[in-house]
């Protein structure tokens, strides 16, 4: 989902910049407008809560390797992934954790996607500088509207913190998170990464049930995923699959 978010910002907040840029300050419009530029944010703070999905349902042919981790039974894609599960679940905490791959070239394709937006528009006040004006009374150019260069920064700087949160969450409950063995109850193909609907039972005996994404497109039903959590707050959660994270196994540098 969060491949999305330049498309996202840019569909909803275009409009409401592009109405200030033309001189257009009708309080009425510029507030639905306004409201209409959150949804990215919102969508954002849905999807880390698995409140989001993308995508059709689907089931892809695979074989499932069932192991065991001490009293837990492990079924797996592979029997590479099951040993990674239960070194994983072996670890002591605080866990050695590190952005992955495919998290820094998400992050980084959003970071560039954001500022080139933003930048744009930003531009675009700086070459037609008497667009973006307020009108006078008495017939003088009034110095630039702040909030079209405020505006898009403003709204980059909201997205960024959001997905700070998001990314900050994330390396915690990893490194120091409870760490259940949920199981995939459903699965569907997505366009960005196959999508999943797990459930996990803590010590308390609470079942948790969540939708996310499976980035590496190998999780059916029925199969494991390690799920970390804040025992204080179960609902904060983050599946091993879906995490922009991974966690550091001993021998791997």
């Amino acid at each position: 989902f969060l491949r999305l978010l330049p498309v996202l910002v840019i569909a909803f907040d275009a409009p409401l910049i592009v109405w200030i840029f033309i001189g257009h300050a009708e309080m009425p419009i510029l507030g639905l407008l306004a409201a209409v530029a959150i949804i990215p944010a919102i969508l954002v703070v849905l999807a880390v809560r698995g409140k989001v999905r993308l995508g059709a349902s689907g089931t892809p042919s695979a074989e499932a390797v069932t192991s065991q981790a001490g009293a837990t039974s492990i079924t797996a894609p592979s029997d590479a992934v099951a040993k990674q599960y239960k070194m994983v679940a072996e670890l002591q905490r605080p866990r050695p954790v590190r952005m992955s791959r495919q998290g820094k070239m998400m992050i980084a394709i959003i970071a560039i996607s954001l500022l080139a937006f933003a930048g744009a528009l930003v531009a675009m006040a700086v070459l037609h500088p008497g667009a973006a004006r307020v009108p006078a009374t008495d017939g003088n150019a009034m110095p630039v509207r702040p909030a079209v260069y405020l505006l898009p920064i403003g709204l980059v700087a909201v997205i960024a913190f959001v997905m700070r949160r998001s990314l900050v969450q994330q390396r915690w409950l990893l490194a120091m998170g409870e760490l259940a063995m949920g199981r995939v109850t459903k699965q569907w193909i997505a366009r960005n990464g196959n999508g999943i609907r797990y459930e996990f039972t803590t010590p308390a005996g609470e079942t948790l049930s969540r939708m996310t994404t499976d980035n590496a497109r190998q999780l059916l039903a029925g199969m494991s995923v390690p799920i970390f959590y804040d025992p204080r707050q179960p609902k904060k959660q983050v599946a091993l699959c879906a995490s922009f994270y991974e966690v550091v196994l001993p021998g791997e540098e």
